[in-house]
């Protein structure tokens, strides 16, 4: 889908109500799916230090890669917002490590520790839409392009079939994954 940059918010919003309108059946088995193709994956599995983001209720759910992290001993580092448009990761031990932040986000408590971007083997980054070139549409509030350019791990982004698209519009500062998992698929970054 070809947009303008004025028609990105217009998209945003389409992308989101599109995303409530999954039923709850048809979105856990596509998460499940998803989920299965990342833990299965050899990025993941070589991956020392995953970045993975606490799924709110419509995104994507990434509860069974988190405990994986957890119960396999890798470093599981989650976001956490640090001011206006910045982020940085931290890591957890535990679930329980997890408090609600802004946005109603979970993130790590003020007592987790730091991970600098070059302890980072694995990003998972969530969107509302994304295409074939591994071009993600995120919430508009540029967290994830500004950390993401700071890293060299390989960067995966979780999306459903039904919002992957030929094209979207991107700008300069929209960060390019590498890699994305669907219900359906891995699509690497050409």
């Amino acid at each position: 889908m070809n947009t303008t940059r004025n028609d990105k918010s217009i998209f945003r919003t389409i992308m989101k109500k599109k995303r409530s309108s999954v039923p709850q059946q048809t979105r856990r088995k596509n998460d499940l799916s998803i989920t299965q193709k990342v833990l299965s994956s050899s990025v993941f599995k070589n991956a020392k230090c995953v970045f993975c983001y606490s799924s709110l209720k419509d995104e994507i759910s990434t509860d069974f890669i988190l405990d994986e992290c957890l119960s396999h001993n890798k470093s599981l580092c989650l976001p956490k917002i640090i001011g206006k448009g910045l982020m940085k990761a931290f890591k957890i031990s535990t679930k329980n490590d997890l408090v609600c932040g802004k946005y109603n986000i979970y993130e790590p408590d003020e007592n987790c520790r730091e991970i600098l971007p070059e302890q980072i083997d694995l990003c998972i980054v969530p969107c509302l839409a994304a295409d074939k070139n591994c071009d993600r549409l995120g919430y508009g509030g540029g967290y994830y392009d500004r950390f993401l350019a700071k890293i060299d791990a390989v960067k995966a982004i979780l999306c459903y079939e039904q919002r992957l698209f030929e094209e979207i519009y991107t700008e300069d500062t929209d960060v390019r994954c590498d890699m994305i998992f669907t219900e359906r698929r891995v699509i690497f970054a050409k």
